[in-house]
């Protein structure tokens, strides 16, 4: 986990300490809160450690607030916050949770915090002192001074002085943390959590909008060129009819079509039935608007009447061939349909 321990009150400006590197920054310059442990003063997030065995979370932070006889919070005024610790928790009065959520609301997520009185505890484990701050934590009660109040202090306590160096030497601890959820609705709005992801939504729906709209271009144009293909063949077809509709035009065509095919063929078929009442059919041949029969006579008396008959019929007939075998006359008719 990476970290970045606040060096003033004003919360703007600290030390960031990632894979062992270290450099001091502004706190405007983190682009993300994901994987970073944020190091709050003690001065605005107050560490107590309180061993209880209370099971309500309601009592053990009343408790918590009756125990505490620091003059410098209202008690009223406090918000106690659970720690991923059982038996450490954190205070934070109203208007340091005002600054807190206005520091890290850019980020519009959930941010890992600890004061650096537990940080400097869990990390050094021992009496310590960094930038004119004394960390006593090895006595009954761990507690954070400033240098000169250190001074005023009776008897003596070896302290171990930490320099940036220093945290180069961490490793992975198991640090504390409380997690301080940030969201709100107007931090979607903040210029620096939300116009990249902006950006870049605004691309893709746009991307995806342009790639449907040449789709349906492209799709428009080869429609175009279909059509015009199909009226340039239907004029060379149909070259004194115009065109006004063309596929509403084929569709009538085709009706048209498949209602004359039905036709010829019922006609096809209802004269060969007939003709095979009367004669022997011993070939058929079918061409457009024509019906070709062969068949046999016994003699040419036989094919006279049968002449006869199909001229009271009023079929439209002509003979194509006729001549005499060994079977009898072979004649061949054309019927128009």
């Amino acid at each position: 986990m990476n970290i970045f321990l606040f060096e003033n009150l004003n919360l703007n400006s600290g030390i960031f300490i990632q894979n062992g590197l270290i450099k001091k920054i502004n706190f405007d310059e983190l682009t993300t809160s994901e994987n970073v442990l944020f190091v709050l003063p003690n001065e605005i997030l107050q560490y107590i450690k309180f061993e209880h065995d209370l099971k309500n979370n309601q009592n053990i932070h009343a408790s918590i607030l009756n125990n505490l006889t620091t003059v410098d919070f209202d008690s009223e005024d406090l918000l106690v916050l659970n720690t991923s610790q059982k038996f450490n928790f954190f205070t934070l009065n109203k208007k340091n949770q005002e600054e807190v959520n206005k520091v890290f609301r850019g980020f519009n997520a959930s941010i890992n915090v600890t004061s650096d009185l537990l940080f400097f505890k869990e990390v050094f484990k021992q009496n310590c002192t960094y930038q004119n701050n004394v960390y006593l934590t090895e006595t009954e009660e761990a507690v954070k001074l400033t240098m000169k109040s250190f001074g005023l202090l009776d008897g003596t306590n070896t302290l171990k002085s930490i320099s940036n160096l220093d945290f180069k030497k961490i490793k992975d601890v198991n640090l504390t943390y409380y997690q301080l959820n940030t969201f709100s609705i107007s931090s979607i709005f903040n210029l620096k959590n939300s116009m990249k992801p902006l950006f870049v939504g605004l691309f893709i729906i746009f991307s995806f909008y342009l790639v449907a709209f040449l789709n349906i271009n492209s799709n428009y144009s080869q429609m175009n060129k279909i059509s015009m293909t199909l009226e340039s063949i239907y004029s060379e077809i149909y070259p004194s009819e115009d065109i006004t509709d063309i596929y509403q035009q084929i569709d009538f065509k085709h009706d048209n079509l498949n209602n004359q095919d039905d036709s010829d063929l019922s006609k096809t078929i209802d004269l060969i039935k007939n003709l095979s009442e009367s004669i022997n059919i011993i070939q058929v041949e079918y061409s457009k608007d024509l019906l070709q029969i062969k068949c046999v006579f016994k003699n040419d008396a036989e094919e006279s009447i049968f002449i006869n008959q199909q001229n009271r019929l009023n079929y439209s007939f002509k003979i194509l061939e006729s001549s005499s075998t060994d079977l009898g006359k072979i004649t061949t008719l054309s019927y128009e349909l």
